[in-house]
Parts: structure tokens; sequence; C-alpha cells
């Protein structure tokens, strides 16, 4: 069971992803796709859209897991000390792993519908080869999220990066100072 400051702290986490230009673009394209798109499509395009975001999204993701690893794997305690005294470093954190989750959802999302589409394809009569605009549009939905989702973390990243570098003049800076001490 988690505490009540745990789950507010959750609530606020929550809030930020509905609550965020990532989601707002993806629910304007949604939306737009909803009103043009019309309510059936045939397979064969659609075959073509779940390849192309699988192909996609099994890159960013496995860029993405291989940069978390990075991030993680270079911070020394002392620079994660400094970011996390205004909860940059968790923040950082906690972003990467709500992008890396829905891309991951993602992923397995359009394998689930091209391994179906194709198989419908494969067995059925070419008259009936049409799909309801939904599931296009569902994985339309999370795809642009995690595009943009993704975009802004690396714009975190490499805020990540000045960050590292205004620690190591801070800590440069320091050692001069106690160097400068020690001398007197």
């Amino acid at each position: 069971m988690t505490s009540p400051q745990e789950q507010n702290t959750l609530k606020e986490k929550i809030n930020m992803i509905i609550f965020s230009w990532d989601t707002y673009i993806s629910v304007g394209v949604t939306i737009l796709l909803i009103i043009i798109m019309p309510e059936y499509s045939q397979m064969k395009f659609l075959l073509s859209f779940y390849n192309i975001a699988i192909s996609v999204l099994s890159i960013i993701f496995s860029l993405f897991f291989a940069a978390l690893a990075i991030i993680m794997s270079s911070s020394d305690n002392d620079f994660v000390s400094f970011l996390d005294e205004d909860g940059t470093f968790t923040y950082l954190m906690w972003t990467f792993k709500a992008v890396l989750i829905s891309l991951f959802i993602s992923l397995v999302y359009s394998i689930v519908l091209y391994t179906g589409t194709s198989y419908y394809i494969e067995t059925k009569d070419p008259q009936i080869w049409l799909q309801h605009k939904s599931l296009f549009i569902s994985l339309v939905l999370l795809f642009t999220y995690c595009m943009i989702a993704t975009g802004l973390s690396v714009k975190h990243t490499i805020k990540f990066s000045e960050y590292r570098s205004t620690f190591l003049r801070i800590k440069r800076k320091e050692e001069q100072a106690k160097k400068t001490t020690q001398n007197n």
C-alpha cells in the first residue's frame, strides 16, 4: 500500500502526463483523424502503416533504453545529489520511465495490429479486407504521443548535459577555492 504522500506524487505525475503538450497534440491529431478518415480503410494500407510503426518504435525504444542506461551509469553520487536538490534527477528519471513504458506499449500494440491484420488478409476473402478506423486511430494516438514525448525527453537529456557542465564548473571552483585556502 502506498502512503498518502506517494499517492499525491503519483497523482501529480499522472497529471503531468495528461496535461502536457505531447498529450494535447496527440489528442488533436486523433480528433482530426476521427473527423477526416472514412469509417473503414483498406487493410493493405493499414498493414504498411503498422509495419512502419513497428520499425520506428523498435528503433526508438532500443535507443531510448540505451540512453537511459548511459544516463544512469554516467552519474556519480555527487552529481545525482546536486540534481536532486530541486527534484530534477527524479523528474528526469520518471519522464524517461514513462516514455519508455509508452514506447513499449505502443510497440506491442503495433505488433498485435500488424499480426492480426496480416492474418486476416491471408485467411479471408479480399472482398472484406476492411478494418474499422478505431484500431488505426488508437495506434496513431499512441505513436504520436511517443514521438513527441521522445523529442521532449531528448530535450531533457540535453538539459541533463547542461546541468552536468554546470556541476563540473561548480565543483572545479570549489576545488580551486580549497587549494587557495590550503596554500594560504
